[in-house]
């Protein structure tokens, strides 16, 4: 019921603007998840739209996509071996402890 009045309220006043958020963080996240920088961080996101898409109505994939998304986002620290999190995570730690 919440999220019907979110829906009608926030999302159908704006129609142009959310076609474009969504394009843009599905592009995001697909990116994030083949080249392999910040997964973690892509994974969430993905789960994110896959509960969002699941409380408006759409069911087809998305919990076999919000399940694999769990699983990717568990696997972080194994998925930073392969992609190109293994050279950006160490150089993002340097940069934001350093003072």
């Amino acid at each position: 019921m919440w999220y019907a009045g979110f829906l009608q309220s926030a999302v159908q006043a704006y129609p142009i603007i959310w076609s474009y958020a969504i394009t843009y963080g599905e592009i995001a996240v697909g990116l994030g998840l083949i080249v392999g920088c910040f997964t973690g961080a892509a994974a969430f996101f993905g789960i994110f739209m896959n509960l969002n898409f699941l409380l408006a109505g759409t069911v087809s994939v998305n919990p076999i996509m919000a399940l694999l998304g769990i699983g990717v986002l568990l696997a972080r620290r194994v998925a930073g071996y392969i992609g190109l999190d293994y050279w950006i995570r160490p150089w993002a730690m340097k940069c934001c402890t350093r003072r």
